[in-house]
């Protein structure tokens, strides 16, 4: 079962558990964390859930080791409650237990709740380790907090705590994040290893910090120092040509990234394609590549054409309403039915009115705009 944990064939684990269970055999504290561990691979939370019943009848629910793996399956599972409950009722935790928790809300999105719960394993005097820290600095990412993640860096340079490349991606990628790119870059340059994943972290934060040209320099020293771009690499580099106005390069990308590389373009890329095309006014281009799509468009992809068809004051495709299309999709959204009224004022269509007063009828309107800011004062989360 442990060989098959460690496999890409993490099911047949579960499958060998079953059989042991038929044989009449019982279960340890050593076989448990291997299967369930397995179950949150796989997404088995039926399965899961049955076997966290098994561990609490078979009197395993005070092992620590049983019960950390109960909780990174729960977060696996996306449940964090469940995650929170197994937490919760630990008689004994450790150091990995505490940062399961903490990489389980971060997983879920829910970054405030990691640095809160940051703050209560301060309180109980334990020291975070790396990979606490990797994801303390992945909440920080999530919320824009640069103070705390300036302090965690801090911490990591004066406690001693080694670096490895995991714990230095995330570093770069809290800084790029943040707006902070010359720094992120520094960390990047020093760094004496790198994967995929730090190459392609600060390509994507090149490309949001405005730095296109940079962003497709460093896609091409990664091709050369041997790295295989991969889906999300293509995301970061198409972005940044979409950001940066550069047509021709990020065509030849989306060509690469199709031909050479065999990846399957995914609703992310078709975006970032769409809106390249738009910002530089060749729309017919958009919209031959959203009829060439073999998946449906989703709402952002449609917007993104409409929004620049309204912007260049013009529309390629007078014979098809493409606002029906998008009114289809997210029929409750009230600022879908604002731009596809403003298109219609454009072009002097009769409908513009209609659409005011279907959006009037189903009683949508159109949210207003909101920023969110951080007071100069900062907030209890600034301490480490």
């Amino acid at each position: 079962m442990r060989v098959y944990s460690k496999s890409s064939t993490k099911i047949e684990s579960v499958k060998l558990f079953n059989q042991l269970q038929k044989m009449g055999l019982k279960p340890d504290k050593f076989t448990l964390p291997v299967v369930l561990k397995s179950c949150g691979h796989c997404l088995m939370i039926g399965t899961g859930g049955s076997l966290h019943s098994i561990a609490f009848k078979s009197g395993f629910s005070l092992d620590i080791h049983v019960n950390n793996t109960l909780l990174r399956m729960y977060a696996a599972f996306g449940v964090v409650g469940f995650a929170r409950r197994v937490f919760d009722e630990m008689l004994e935790t450790d150091i990995v237990s505490w940062s399961s928790m903490i990489a389980a809300y971060v997983h879920c999105n829910l970054p405030s709740d990691a640095l809160l719960l940051f703050q209560s394993m301060k309180l109980a005097k334990e020291q975070p380790n790396s990979i606490t820290l990797v994801s303390l600095l992945g909440a920080c990412t999530h919320v824009l907090n640069i103070r705390l993640g300036r302090c965690i860096h801090s911490h990591i340079v004066t406690s001693g705590i080694e670096l490895h490349v995991e714990l230095e991606t995330a570093l770069l990628g809290m800084y790029a994040k943040c707006g902070h790119i010359e720094q992120a870059f520094h960390i990047f340059n020093s760094m004496a290893d790198k994967n995929l994943q730090t190459w392609t972290i600060m390509i994507s934060g090149l490309a949001d910090n405005g730095h296109g040209e940079e962003a497709v320099s460093l896609f091409t020293s990664m091709e050369e120092a041997g790295f295989r771009p991969d889906s999300l690499s293509f995301s970061a580099i198409l972005c940044a040509c979409s950001h940066k106005g550069l047509v021709d390069v990020g065509r030849k990308y989306f060509h690469k990234m199709v031909s050479i590389y065999n990846i399957r373009p995914t609703m992310e890329h078709y975006g970032c394609m769409v809106d390249m095309f738009g910002r530089a006014g060749e729309l017919e281009e958009a919209y031959d590549l959203i009829k060439s799509m073999p998946i449906e468009p989703n709402s952002v992809i449609l917007r993104s054409f409409i929004s620049a068809c309204k912007h260049h004051g013009r529309i390629p495709c007078p014979n098809e309403n493409i606002r029906d299309i998008l009114l289809k999709i997210e029929p409750e959204l009230g600022s879908n039915y604002v731009l596809a009224s403003s298109l219609s004022f454009l072009f002097n269509c009769n409908d513009a009115n209609s659409l005011r007063s279907a959006m009037k009828a189903k009683g949508i309107k159109k949210l207003p705009g909101s920023s969110w800011v951080q007071p100069l004062g900062g907030s209890s989360e600034d301490n480490i």
